[in-house]
């Protein structure tokens, strides 16, 4: 059911108004502001989907955050603004 939380964590975040066309305009075209206003919404949702679960030596369940992997998809989401986005404004 990890898809079902990673839609709910979406739905309630309060920033997500705040995603609008003229922001990743402005990100489109270089500005470095509007790149990580769109990378600080979709924080938490990126950080739901690049943690797990171990447990350690004492039986107990840690929740780690996989920073490699959060920097991988940041990555992939600015490509996108880049690229993709690029071809549907400009």
């Amino acid at each position: 059911m990890r898809s079902a939380e990673s839609e709910d964590i979406m739905k309630n975040m309060d920033e997500t108004h705040k995603l609008n066309l003229n922001l990743i305009q402005q990100a489109v075209c270089g500005n470095e502001k509007a790149a990580e206003t769109i990378l600080h919404i979709y924080d938490q949702y990126i950080n739901h989907l690049v943690t797990y679960e171990v447990t350690d030596t004492n039986g107990k369940v840690i929740q780690i955050v996989d920073e490699d992997m959060k920097i991988q998809i940041q990555m992939k989401l600015i490509e996108a603004i880049q690229t993709k986005w690029r071809n549907l404004i400009v």
